[in-house]
This record gives C-alpha cells, structure tokens and sequence, in this order.
C-alpha cells in the first residue's frame, strides 16, 4: 500500500464569540468574514445579506442560511 493521503490545503476557523471566520491556507489567513447563526436550523455559516427575512418597515427581523431558504 504505500501513498500518501491528500490532505486540504484549507481549513476554515470559526470564532463563536465574534462570529468571525476566518479561511486558511498552508497555515495563512487568505479571507476572513462575518458569520451568523440560522434562526431556522441553528447552522453556523456565512453571513449574507440574501438570508434576511424582513419585517414591518424593511427591518431585519430574521436571519436564513441558504440550505433553509
């Protein structure tokens, strides 16, 4: 059997205080973004704007991942 394992050149860092996440490459900060957690299904992913569900007056009142849009 001799052969190596690929391994991922990426690794993503979530920080559930912040909600900041942050993409790593080789041990390097390549991207870094805001977070949020689905009011739906709970899932911490990647914040964007498509995900809000609006209230009276436009106001953000809830907030999507795209699995449970």
């Amino acid at each position: 059997m001799g052969g190596a394992f690929a391994v991922s050149d990426y690794v993503e860092v979530i920080n559930p205080k912040t909600m900041i996440g942050k993409l790593l490459q080789n041990g390097e900060v390549v991207a870094e973004y805001k977070m949020e957690q689905c009011d739906k299904c709970s899932m911490i992913s990647k914040l964007d704007s498509f995900g809000y569900q609006k209230g009276y007056g436009n106001d953000k009142i809830i907030w999507f991942c795209g699995g449970c849009r």
